[in-house]
């Protein structure tokens, strides 16, 4: 459990400073894009993470319990779950261009409308190619417990894009040079590009991967584990994001534009409880069952506290924040920021029961939470868009994450034994354990 608590620290402390980078280039990236260009750059993630989610495998989610159960065939995982990668590149590929350029109009379901095909194309095949590898790279780190090295790539993933998005502001607004929406397209893919470059040096110093032609005892579980897992994050995404496509289709793109930037601002704070999550994935696959309770209980009253105090700062400061840093043409964006703060607080304990059923390989109360919180959005999303617009996008996803968590933390309640309070409420012996550098002791 030391180990536990030092990992926890480590994260969460390197943590700071990655979300203040984050913040920064988001603040950077879409002041150059403004409302249009942010609902261009909104509508092409979100179909690119759509893809990421179906097609990826979900082999970041296997990948560190593997890692963490048999240190002894590191060789052989990382085989099976190099091939699986391989092969969700290559179907992306395929999809992707039989969806762009067979299908009539098939373009118009995966490119914001009016901007160049081909290009678009492209940026989303390599953009899926790099973030494959990276978050690969991260899962590798994570599932070796090289929590520095982990947090070091993360600090970089947000520092060179804050540095070059800042340098490129601050020509914008001195009037020495235009960067065009198309531009800020292929510096992202630069970026992507140079970040992957970082985390594969940071492997080889590592020592880390290494590979064995017998990948037979380890295709089958990491593929049937991926599996589940695809069920559970493909709700989660659809929770998550399919209001993108109900308010590009009722509002357009220069409001899909505000809405993005609420969600990338409910986003950054779900990040900041990423820490806890990202730490207690591969220590809960190690542990013995016995331990389950008292680190996932622990996990959830820590995420729980960030979580509350964030929604309440978001909610009580976005009317300042939001025109001071993005200017007064986001002002659209304040309300279903304040309404999606609320669903933070859903999201901390989603995060927290989600990675306990995948750490023991019980994926499927992950899935019928994520579903049920799919077929709210999707009730909700024709019920309150056309009438409330991104303001009633952000109360169908906020209650669709309710509708998650609840379930989520009900079925753990039944295996764990846990008093809801145990997750709930803060301790004074969390924040003694947190900041302790002695031995724990139990609470």
């Amino acid at each position: 459990m030391n180990r536990l608590k030092k990992d926890v620290q480590l994260t969460l402390l390197s943590r700071i400073p990655v979300m203040l980078l984050s913040f920064l280039s988001v603040v950077f990236l879409t002041r150059l894009l403004g409302p249009e260009g942010n609902g261009v750059y909104t509508y092409s993630v979100a179909v690119l993470n759509l893809f990421f989610t179906v097609i990826g495998f979900q082999l970041e989610s296997s990948l560190p319990v593997f890692l963490a159960r048999d240190k002894e065939n590191r060789p052989s995982i990382f085989s099976a779950v190099a091939l699986l990668a391989a092969l969700s590149m290559i179907t992306f590929a395929i999809l992707l261009s039989v969806i762009v350029f067979i299908i009539p109009g098939g373009d118009l379901w995966v490119i914001p409308h009016g901007q160049p095909v081909v290009f678009f194309f492209l940026f989303l095949l390599f953009a899926f190619i790099l973030r494959r590898i990276s978050t690969l790279i991260q899962a590798s780190l994570r599932g070796a417990f090289l929590f520095r090295s982990f947090n070091f790539y993360m600090l970089l993933n947000q520092l060179i894009p804050s540095l070059v998005y800042g340098s490129l502001l601050l020509l914008a607004v001195i009037g020495t040079h235009h960067i065009s929406v198309m531009t800020c397209f292929k510096i992202i893919l630069l970026l992507e590009t140079t970040i992957v470059l970082f985390g594969w040096l940071i492997l080889r110093r590592n020592n880390l991967v290494s590979f064995s032609s017998d990948i037979s005892a380890y295709l089958r579980p990491i593929s049937s584990l991926s599996g589940r897992s695809l069920l559970s994050a493909s709700g989660h995404f659809l929770n998550k994001r399919l209001d993108v496509w109900f308010v590009q289709f009722y509002r357009g793109t220069a409001s899909l534009g505000q809405y993005g930037l609420a969600t990338q601002i409910a986003n950054f704070v779900s990040d900041a409880m990423s820490p806890f999550n990202q730490v207690l994935v591969p220590h809960i696959a190690e542990a013995s069952p016995e331990h389950h309770n008292e680190i996932v209980e622990r996990t959830a009253r820590l995420n729980m506290a960030i979580a509350f105090s964030a929604a309440v700062l978001i909610a009580g400061t976005s009317w300042f924040f939001i025109p001071l840093f993005f200017g007064r043409s986001f002002e659209e964006a304040i309300p279903a920021t304040q309404v999606l703060a609320i669903g933070i607080i859903f999201i901390s304990q989603r995060l927290v029961f989600t990675g306990y059923f995948k750490a023991i390989n019980e994926m499927m109360f992950a899935v019928r939470a994520a579903w049920a919180g799919v077929v709210i959005t999707i009730l909700l999303d024709f019920a309150l868009i056309p009438a409330w617009g991104i303001l009633g996008a952000s109360w169908a996803t906020t209650l669709a994450y309710g509708t998650s968590s609840f379930y989520l933390v009900m079925k753990a309640r039944q295996k764990l034994g846990f008093n809801l309070l145990a997750i709930l409420l803060i301790r004074p012996s969390d924040i003694k354990w947190l900041f302790s550098r002695n031995k724990e002791t139990n609470s």
